[in-house]
């Protein structure tokens, strides 16, 4: 009988091992869509990150669904282990739609139908997967960018060439052992080079005169700067967070699935936030965030708004250069059967030199036909005079339509990749300072190629219209075309 016990239990080890083994890579598919990914489009997973350690990449803006938050829920709350864990391979529990702002995941890897696996992918996924083992979560954006402005501008730039990185990730320092909280650190590093041009001093929106940024992946000229640097500490089994530091509030408020980055979504700056809303950074600040239950959400975020690029968050601070901002969200599982949808409601009060303003903004997204690939976006808001001198948009609206894959059963666009394509329309009011015209319109139309795991190419096409310091165009076409290294 003595012997009969070890060896029960090294059948059952034996088996799990091999279910391990067995599991499943997950990919999620723009957040909305997770399925098992085909053995043939795993191939640089399969070399880098065992599946049964996989914790699938989160999209901010969605909620996170339930079978990728069992991705990171580790043996000992399985097994209702007691105490605390130090720098854990597995995040503390977040809500829903909290996991999708604050959990990275640890997959870099993307399927795709040109190349499966290459060997920068497959370097890049071990490197991630051996910094998750010792709770540090990230991702790391690689691009250069190529931005051409048409008709030709007399005496000013017309073409550009600039690098655009960034790094952003979470590092769970400590959480209990049953996931109810736990303590990390959220940080931004950017950098950047602009070839022969200075972003201050001859970019394509200075060559236009435009109020928004047609460059909006625009890195150069600063060098390496960091925006957001943060401690944050979950708790209630993720229902509440709270952080404080240097914050990037655009990091956690004006989220939205169809349009919230540069890299992968509408490139100019109007579509990544709302550009009337006084989404700051690098300046020190408060944030709480609450989901009580799946499909209601809060944020509330305040700080200062007068801070120089990586320098002391401390020395300025003041009362009279400061932001409010508060934002309610609704998501719907199925809103009137057309699917998922989420929608927002954001308040402002700011003071800034020695005024006090305020303002109000709505961020919709809705997919359009249940289990459609097709999706609709806005952003709306209005701030008053003073509210304006923050961000010196006192109106805005953008729109757009967004196809993500798969939208076709064979070649580009038919897996959960990183292929898209995407039409915008913006229009933004100035606020009261000198301008040329009060009201400026855009056009965007952007594509995503996926061709690595790790790597796609985005052409994009813009016209803007009567750009605001212009005096002697009505129009502008921008093409930009930008390759980006996604880890």
């Amino acid at each position: 009988m003595r012997h009969i016990i070890p060896t029960a239990m090294m059948v059952a080890t034996a088996f799990t091992a091999a279910a391990q083994q067995d599991s499943p890579y997950l990919d999620t598919a723009f957040g909305r869509r997770p399925y098992h990914m085909e053995h043939r489009h795993t191939g640089s997973l399969r070399h880098a990150l065992p599946a049964h350690e996989q914790q699938p990449t989160r999209h901010r803006g969605i909620y996170t669904l339930p079978e990728v938050i069992e991705r990171s829920i580790s043996r000992a709350e399985k097994e209702f282990v007691s105490g605390w864990e130090f720098f854990p391979s597995t995040p503390q529990h977040f809500a829903p739609y909290l996991d999708s702002l604050f959990v990275p995941g640890n997959t870099c890897i993307q399927p795709g139908d040109i190349v499966m696996q290459d060997p920068l992918s497959t370097t890049a996924q071990l490197i991630k997967t051996r910094l998750s083992r010792i709770g540090i979560q990230y991702n790391l954006t690689l691009s250069a960018n190529y931005t051409g402005i048409h008709p030709r501008s007399r005496g000013g730039r017309n073409d550009f060439a600039s690098t655009n990185n960034s790094f952003s990730g979470t590092w769970f320092l400590m959480k209990k052992r049953d996931g109810s909280q736990g303590l990390f650190l959220s940080m931004e590093a950017d950098w950047g080079h602009g070839f022969n041009f200075n972003e201050n001093r001859g970019s394509a929106q200075s060559t236009i005169g435009s109020l928004s940024n047609p460059q909006g992946s625009l890195r150069g000229g600063n060098g390496v700067y960091i925006p957001h640097l943060a401690l944050g500490y979950s708790a209630f089994n993720g229902k509440w967070v709270g952080m404080i530091g240097t914050i990037d509030t655009s990091s956690y408020l004006d989220q939205n699935i169809y349009s919230a980055s540069w890299n992968g979504n509408l490139t100019n700056s109007a579509f990544g936030s709302n550009p009337c809303l006084p989404l700051e950074w690098a300046n020190w600040g408060y944030l709480t965030a609450w989901q009580p239950c799946k499909n209601f959400y809060a944020i509330y975020a305040t700080t200062g708004c007068n801070n120089e690029i990586n320098h002391n968050p401390f020395k300025k601070i003041s009362s009279n250069a400061w932001v409010h901002l508060a934002e309610i969200g609704y998501i719907s599982d199925d809103f009137l059967g057309l699917g998922e949808g989420t929608y927002r409601f954001q308040y402002t009060i700011t003071r800034n030199e020695g005024e006090t303003g305020c303002g109000a903004a709505i961020n919709i997204q809705q997919q359009l036909g249940h289990g459609s690939p097709l999706g609709f976006f806005t952003r709306c808001g209005v701030m008053d005079t003073d509210a304006a001198t923050v961000s010196n948009v006192r109106a805005a609206a953008t729109a757009g339509l967004v196809l993500q894959a798969p939208f076709s059963s064979s070649g580009w666009g038919s897996h959960a990749n990183n292929d898209q394509i995407a039409l915008g329309f913006l229009w933004e009011r100035a606020a009261l300072s000198p301008h040329q015209h009060k009201d400026e319109y855009g056009l965007e139309l952007s594509a995503v190629v996926q061709i690595t795991p790790t790597f796609f190419l985005q052409p994009d096409l813009q016209y803007i219209i009567n750009p605001v310091q212009q005096t002697d165009r009505s129009g502008e076409f921008i093409f930009q075309l930008q390759g980006v290294l996604h880890f």
